[in-house]
């Protein structure tokens, strides 16, 4: 027997799990410069290795795979958005904006189209879009360090809305600093959720309208 006849190593096949995830990633590796509704299927199947017809075995169909890549990409703005650990109180807002600002500078085409696929009601868009915001409205409320009720959901909402709206502008078009627009957007909440129509931080934090002045 030569040394040929010996039978190599055998070959590890992926799991489902295993298979699914690598097709997410290869998404998520093509999002920076191909919004998530324009990815090619062949060319992920391409990428990965495997014919278009065994992703539709993963995928049942083109939606589940772009929900997938959605999602995962949505967990990814998260968990970058989140504080740092050991961040003083009074600049974690700030740190989350810069790296948010960040993200879109990164992900210009992907994060644009996702919110005018939100906007524009496709569904697994807006599924994905609305828990997200709703995650980050509980991440603001708590670490400004305010209850969470219906009137600062809300502002805190349309603040997200404004702050959306203007950093993608701004990475098409800078028009002022990334310190100035970010001093901009930290004023607008500021101002949002200290307005004399609702209940001001000192009440909300168990003190009295008067206290500290």
């Amino acid at each position: 027997m030569t040394a040929s006849s010996f039978p190599g190593p055998p070959r590890l096949r992926r799991t489902a799990g295993d298979r699914r995830a690598q097709l997410v990633q290869i998404g998520l590796e093509l999002l920076p410069t191909t919004p998530v509704q324009e990815l090619t299927i062949d060319e992920v199947a391409r990428r990965a290795g495997i014919s278009r017809s065994l992703l539709f075995h993963y995928f049942a169909t083109k939606r589940d795979y772009y929900t997938a890549v959605t999602r995962a990409a949505a967990d990814l703005m998260w968990e970058h958005l989140l504080p740092r650990p050991g961040t003083p109180p009074e600049e974690q807002i700030t740190g989350m904006l810069d790296r948010y600002v960040g993200w879109v500078e990164t992900f210009r085409d992907s994060h644009t189209a996702f919110v005018r696929g939100a906007a524009g009601g496709d569904p697994w868009v807006a599924e994905v879009y609305e828990e997200t915001r709703g995650r980050l409205v509980d991440l603001a409320l708590r670490t400004l360090g305010l209850p969470d009720d219906a009137l600062r959901r809300q502002l805190v909402l349309a603040w997200f809305a404004f702050t959306e709206d203007l950093v993608g502008s701004w990475a098409r078009e800078p028009t002022m600093s990334r310190p100035e627009l970010l001093e901009l957007l930290r004023d607008v909440l500021d101002r949002l959720l200290t307005d004399p129509r609702a209940p001001h931080r000192s009440q909300a934090r168990g003190g009295t309208p008067h206290e500290g002045r």
